[in-house]
C-alpha cells in the first residue's frame, strides 16, 4: 500500500511552533531537522515559506515581539493610569510571562540577547533593536509622568528608563532560572522604591 499524501502544515502554525522551539533552545541549539520535526513541515517547505534558519529565527523573534512584546510596551508607554501602577503592572506582566509554564521560560528577546555566541550579526542587531524599543517605551512613560507632574522636575528620565529596562532583563532571567514568585516580588518591590516622588 502506498504512502498517503504528506500532511500540510499551516505556515502560521509552523511559525508559532518555530518561535517556541527557538525560544526554548536558542539559535545554535535548534537545527532545521528539529524545526521540521516540531512543525510537521518538511525542510523544503520551511525553506520555501520562511527561508534559511537565520531568516526563520528572525521571523520567529519578530512574531514574538509583535504578539507578546509590543502590546505590553504600548500599554506601558500610553496608559493614562498613575505611574507607579502602570510600572508595577508592566513588571508583573513580565514576571507572569517569564514564569508561564505553557511557554518556554524567560523572555525570548532577553534569551536572544544572552544566548548564541555564534549568532549571525543581523540577529543580534534585531534583538538589540527590540530591546531598544523597551527602553523607548519606558522613556516615553517617564517623560509623560514628568509632564503630568508625577515626577519631580529634576528627575532623570533616561536613567529611570535604563534602570527599569535592566529590571526587565533581571526578571526574565529569574523567571528562566525558576525563581519563586516571592523572590521576584521582593525584587519588584525594591525596584519600585527607585521612582522619585515630590
Amino acid at each position: 500500500m502506498g504512502r498517503g499524501r504528506p500532511r500540510k502544515t499551516d505556515p502560521d502554525s509552523a511559525l508559532e511552533t518555530s518561535m517556541k522551539l527557538f525560544w526554548e533552545k536558542g539559535f545554535d541549539g535548534t537545527s532545521m531537522n528539529d524545526l521540521a520535526a516540531a512543525t510537521g513541515m518538511a525542510k523544503p517547505g520551511l525553506y520555501a515559506n520562511f527561508g534559511d534558519k537565520e531568516a526563520l529565527y528572525s521571523k520567529a523573534l519578530t512574531h514574538y515581539f509583535d504578539e507578546l512584546g509590543s502590546p505590553l510596551l504600548d500599554e506601558l508607554a500610553r496608559s493614562p493610569g498613575p505611574l507607579a501602577v502602570v510600572i508595577r503592572r508592566f513588571l508583573d506582566a513580565v514576571t507572569a510571562s517569564a514564569r508561564d509554564k505553557t511557554n518556554p521560560s524567560g523572555c525570548f528577546v532577553v534569551n536572544s540577547l544572552i544566548d548564541c555566541a555564534d549568532r549571525p550579526a543581523p540577529l543580534e542587531d534585531l534583538a538589540r533593536a527590540f530591546d531598544a524599543k523597551r527602553y523607548a517605551a519606558f522613556l516615553d512613560r517617564f517623560r509623560l509622568a514628568k509632564r503630568q507632574g508625577e515626577l519631580p522636575a529634576d528627575a532623570d528620565v533616561g536613567a529611570l528608563a535604563d534602570f527599569f529596562g535592566g529590571q526587565v532583563l533581571a526578571l526574565a532571567v529569574m523567571g528562566r532560572a525558576g525563581a519563586d514568585r516571592k523572590s521576584i516580588d521582593h525584587v519588584i518591590d525594591m525596584a519600585m522604591t527607585v521612582i522619585p516622588t515630590d
